[in-house]
């Protein structure tokens, strides 16, 4: 069986459909959140996520934006040059989008070629488990002790796999998107299980829609710190 595991897509339709066109013999496809926020295609990703069956735990943008959708229903009254992205994102999903959002489970868990998964989003902030202690505490605590072999985690946007012993690791697939700023990379991140085996998967994309897009939303200028992702980074 091949499983195709993503991350922190952020309304990057580009970059997942450019993942797609090479992986798009994945038997399932799973999503460790953040499907949304910090970019311009929210609608789209969301479509794409559903005709594919994709299965996502929530991220904390996905649970941001539902909540800012539910709580700003005066977006209309906001110049677009006042926006964040989250707020963009709000004014281009219906209810539909926010309740599939708001559905999204904190946890989810599936077995495939005799290995156990867990995802969830985030593990504490932006820290790493380090050891096995701390990885069977958190088992404990956000799993019930649910046995698993194997943790998938986002958030970071850190591409990794880490052993903590000879049977138990953690897999960061890195973000779909966008780096961090210490990262110079303008790939799209993601990762792969093939029969067992787990990959780190990279891909370049064309940025120059989605740059020039970013470019001509003219959204609030403290959101465009990871604009650098999609076009020249002195473009900023």
């Amino acid at each position: 069986m091949k499983v195709l595991i993503l991350s922190d897509i952020h309304s990057n339709i580009h970059a997942l459909e450019a993942i797609w066109a090479r992986e798009n013999d994945s038997e399932q496809v799973y999503c460790v959140g953040d499907l949304v926020d910090y970019g311009p295609y929210p609608k789209e990703v969301l479509d794409w996520v559903r005709a594919h069956d994709a299965h996502s735990v929530q991220g904390n943008h996905d649970a941001w934006v539902s909540k800012l959708y539910r709580e700003s229903m005066a977006l209309d009254n906001l110049t677009t040059e006042d926006r964040t992205w989250a707020e963009h994102n709000v004014s281009l999903l219906n209810e539909s989008d926010i309740t599939f959002l708001e559905q999204l489970p904190e946890t989810l868990t599936f077995s495939a070629d005799g290995f156990s998964y867990a995802l969830t989003h985030i593990y504490d902030k932006y820290r790493e488990i380090k050891s096995l202690q701390q990885y069977e505490k958190f088992r404990q605590d956000r799993f019930s002790g649910a046995k698993y072999t194997r943790l998938l985690l986002g958030h970071t946007h850190r591409q990794a796999i880490h052993h903590l012993s000879d049977d138990l690791l953690w897999m960061n697939p890195g973000s779909g998107s966008y780096r961090r700023p210490d990262d110079l990379d303008q790939t799209a991140h993601y990762a792969t299980i093939s029969d067992g085996t787990l990959s780190l998967g990279r891909i370049s994309y064309d940025h120059s829609i989605l740059f020039h897009v970013t470019q001509e939303l003219k959204l609030n200028e403290n959101e465009y710190k990871h604009q650098w992702s999609w076009g020249p980074r002195d473009s900023i």
